[in-house]
C-alpha cells in the first residue's frame, strides 16, 4: 500500500481512457457457511492470479460504455498499487487502471454488484 497524502478537493480528473476504482476483492474473506480463506499471496508457480471484480469510483470523460458505481472484471496485473487518498475530506483507498489496462484488461461490466464480492465485506 502506498500512502501518498494527496489531499483532493472533490473529485479526481482522469485523463482520457483512465479511471479508478474501489472495492476490489482482495484480502481475507469468509464464506456464507464460515469457512475463512486467508489473504492471498501469489507464489512463483502464479497461483492466485485471477481476474477481480472493482467498483468504478472516477473515470475519464471519454469512456462511454461503463459509468462510474458500475463494476468492472479485470484481468489479473491491469490495476495498481493501492493509493490512500483524501478526497473532500474522506479517506479513500483506490487502485489506478490504466488505458491500456481499460483497453486490454477489462473483461465485462455489470450495473449490480456481483455476489462474490460479500465474501469480501463488501457492500453496496
Amino acid at each position: 500500500m502506498i500512502k501518498y497524502g494527496a489531499n483532493i478537493p472533490n473529485y479526481l480528473v482522469c485523463f482520457p481512457d483512465t479511471m479508478f476504482v474501489e472495492n476490489i476483492e482482495y484480502g481475507e474473506r469468509k464464506t456464507g457457511s464460515g469457512i475463512w480463506f486467508h489473504a492471498e499471496r501469489m507464489d512463483y508457480e502464479g497461483n492466485f492470479i485471477r481476474p477481480r471484480w472493482a467498483k468504478v469510483k472516477y473515470k475519464a470523460d471519454n469512456i462511454r460504455n461503463i459509468d462510474v458505481g458500475d463494476y468492472i472484471l479485470i484481468d489479473h496485473g491491469h490495476w495498481s498499487t493501492s493509493l490512500d487518498v483524501t478526497i473532500g475530506n474522506i479517506e479513500q483507498k483506490i487502485w489506478f487502471i490504466s488505458a491500456k489496462s481499460y483497453k486490454n484488461g477489462v473483461m465485462a461490466v455489470t450495473k449490480t454488484m456481483p455476489k462474490i464480492l460479500e465474501e469480501y465485506g463488501i457492500k453496496e
